[in-house]
C-alpha cells in the first residue's frame, strides 16, 4: 500500500505521528516484557521449589533467539512491509507472555519464554526501518522511539515487583502482554483503514547515493564498533544492580529500592538519545559518534573509582553517552544501507546481541572479584570504548544532514 503525499504541516515533524506512537510503544513494551523473567524468576523459583540457577537458565534458548531472528524479522520486514511485521511483533510478544503467565511447569515456562524471544527479535530490524523511510529528521525521530525503549528497561523490574507483590507473579506476565497484544490489533486497524501505511522508499530524500568507497569505510569502522558497544553495554547494564548492592550507602536497601536506583540510572541517562539525535540532524554524527566513546573511556574507570552516590552519578554518565551514539549508529547504518537493504542488515546489526551478550556476561565472570569488586572490569570496559573511539573515527567525514525538503 503506497502513502499518499505529505503536507507540510506532516512534513515539519520528525516522522508521523501514528509511526512514532506505535514505534516508541513496541520499544517500550518490548523491552518491559523481555525484562520481567529477571525480576520474576525470584518469586517463581520460591512457589515451585526450583533453584535459581536452573530457573534463570530458562531464559538461554529465549536470549539466544532473540538475536538470531532478528536478520530474519528484518528481511521479512522488507518482502511484506513493515507495518505487517509489526503487527506481528506486538501479537508475538503480547501472546507470549500471556503463555508465561499461564504457564504450569519449567517446561512450559521455557517453550514460552523462547516465544517471547523470538518475538522480540523482530522490534529493532524491522521498526527502524519502518521510522527511517518516514523520517524527515532522523535524528529526532531515531531518538524519540529509542527514550521509549530506555523507559521500558527502567520500567520492567519495578512493573514485576509490583504485580507480583499486589496480584502475583502470573499477573505480571498475563497484563502487559494483554496490552501489548491490543496495541497490535489497534496497529492492525490503522493498517487496514489506511492511518498507517508502508512505503517502497524514502518519504524524504536524504542524500546522494555513497559512493562504494564510503560504504566499504563505513561497514568496516561500524562492525567494530557495534560489536564492541554490544559486549559493553551488556556488561555493564547486567552488572549495574550488583554493583549498587555493593555499595555501602546502599547495602541496607531492600531489593525492590536497588531495582529502583538501577531503573533510575538507567532513565536519568536516556535523555542523550535526543542530544547524539540531534547533534546527526545537524551534520556532525562522525564528531559526535567518535566523541561518545572517548567520553565513555573516561567514565567507565569513574564507576570504579567513586562509591556510593558518586559512583551512580557516575553510572548515569556511562548511560548518557551509551545513550548518545545509539542514535548516531543508526543514521550511520541508514545512510550507508541501500533502502531495500535495510532490514536485513539492521537485523543482523542486532544478531550481533548474540554474541555481545555473551561475551559482556563472560566478561563480569571472568573479571569481577569480592575483594576488588568491579574495577578490572570497568578498565576493560574503558579500552573496549577507547578502541571503538578510533574505529569510529574511520568513518566517513560527509554530513548525514538531510537534504532539503522539496517545494509542494
Amino acid at each position: 500500500m503506497r502513502a499518499p503525499p505529505q503536507s507540510k504541516a506532516l512534513a515539519n515533524l520528525s516522522a508521523p505521528l501514528p509511526i512514532l506512537f506505535f514505534a516508541s510503544a513496541a520499544h517500550a513494551m518490548n523491552h518491559i516484557l523481555l525484562a520481567l523473567y529477571f525480576t520474576l524468576v525470584l518469586v517463581v523459583s520460591h512457589e515451585w521449589a526450583h533453584d535459581y540457577a536452573s530457573l534463570i537458565a530458562l531464559w538461554a534458548p529465549g536470549a539466544m533467539l532473540l538475536g538470531l531472528g532478528a536478520p530474519f524479522a528484518g528481511w521479512l520486514g522488507g518482502r511484506i512491509g513493515e507495518t505487517r511485521v509489526m503487527v506481528l511483533c506486538f501479537l508475538g510478544l503480547g501472546l507470549a507472555s500471556i503463555a508465561c503467565g499461564f504457564a504450569q511447569s519449567p517446561a512450559t515456562l521455557g517453550i514460552a519464554l523462547g516465544l517471547l524471544g523470538l518475538s522480540g527479535s523482530i522490534y529493532h530490524p524491522v521498526a527502524l526501518p519502518w521510522v527511517v523511510k518516514h523520517a524527515a529528521r532522523r535524528g529526532k525521530a531515531i531518538a524519540s522511539t529509542g527514550i521509549a525503549g530506555s523507559i521500558g528497561v527502567a520500567l520492567g523490574p519495578v512493573i514485576a515487583g509490583l504485580f507480583a507483590t499486589v496480584w502475583g507473579w502470573r499477573s505480571a506476565f498475563i497484563v502487559p502482554g494483554a496490552v501489548t497484544a491490543a496495541l497490535g490489533l489497534v496497529l492492525l486497524f490503522y493498517y487496514l483503514t489506511g492511518r498507517v501505511t508502508d512505503r517502497d522508499g524514502d518519504a524524504h530524500q536524504h542524500h546522494a547515493p555513497p559512493t562504494r568507497r564510503d560504504t566499504t569505510r563505513a561497514f568496516a569502522a561500524l562492525g567494530v564498533t557495534m560489536t564492541l558497544a554490544f559486549i559493553a553495554s551488556s556488561a555493564f547494564g547486567t552488572a549495574v544492580p550488583k554493583i549498587v548492592q555493593s555499595q555501602p550507602a546502599f547495602a541496607p536497601y531492600s531489593l525492590l529500592v536497588i531495582g529502583l536506583i538501577a531503573g533510575a540510572i538507567q532513565l536519568l541517562g536516556a535523555g542523550a538519545q535526543f542530544a547524539g539525535g540531534h547533534m546527526g540532524d545537524k551534520g556532525n554524527a562522525r564528531l559526535a559518534y567518535a566523541g561518545g566513546f572517548v567520553m565513555l573511556t573516561l567514565a567507565y574507570p569513574m564507576v570504579a573509582l567513586f562509591s556510593d552516590w558518586g559512583m551512580a552519578i557516575a553510572a548515569v554518565i556511562v548511560v548518557f553517552f551509551f545513550e548518545w551514539t545509539a542514535p548516531l549508529e543508526t543514521l550511520f547504518l541508514a545512510r550507508y544501507t541501500p533502502e531495500g537493504q535495510r532490514g536485513l542488515i539492521f537485523g543482523v546489526r542486532y544478531g550481533l546481541a548474540a554474541i555481545g551478550t555473551p561475551a559482556g556476561v563472560w566478561l563480569i565472570a571472568r573479571l569481577y572479584d569480592p575483594d576488588t569488586g568491579f574495577r578490572y572490569l570497568m578498565m576493560a570496559l574503558s579500552a573496549l570504548a577507547a578502541t571503538a573511539a578510533i574505529a569510529a573515527w574511520f568513518l566517513p567525514s560527509e554530513s548525514l544532514r538531510k537534504a532539503p525538503l522539496p517545494a509542494e
